[in-house]
């Protein structure tokens, strides 16, 4: 079960390199509006987020999305209306990379028992959610910032 653990973790690796490495070669315009299954919901409200933590978790979870070429967003790019919108685009990106890496674990299913797909569902799919929520807190300031701005 080790190794079958260890070649789990490789593929799952391999995979998030994969995406992180795509995604920020993809065209902005891709990322310049919610599409598909990222759309923002009734339930996507700042204070919900608020509510549940999203804020603390922010604070100490790492920014890895210069890692393979794309933008920190650690910090926002300026304060006007383009700017903003350009960190909002790479919001998006980020949403994305880890909306995508969170289904990964779904490749292993068919050759693991249970016991491992639940351990990589655990890690992939929480972990990748829990940055996921993060960035989708961030997209909500940052929309409604931009509406604010008439931008």
């Amino acid at each position: 079960m080790l190794r079958m653990g260890i070649i789990d973790f490789l593929i799952l690796a391999a995979c998030a390199v994969v995406i992180g490495f795509v995604a920020p070669r993809c065209p902005d315009r891709w990322f310049d509006r919610d599409r598909g299954p990222l759309r923002l919901t009734r339930w996507d409200r700042v204070r919900v987020y608020r509510r549940v933590g999203i804020p603390w978790f922010a604070k100490w979870l790492p920014e890895g999305g210069s890692w393979f070429g794309g933008e920190s967003k650690s910090s926002l790019f300026g304060i006007d209306v383009a700017s903003l919108r350009a960190y909002l685009i790479e919001v998006r990106r980020g949403e994305w990379v880890h909306f995508l890496s969170a289904f990964t674990f779904l490749l292993i299913v068919p050759f693991n028992p249970w016991q491992l797909i639940l351990l990589w569902f655990c890690i992939v799919f929480i972990g990748n959610m829990v940055f996921f929520l993060v960035l989708r807190y961030n997209q909500l300031r940052l929309t409604s910032i931009l509406a604010r701005m008439g931008g």
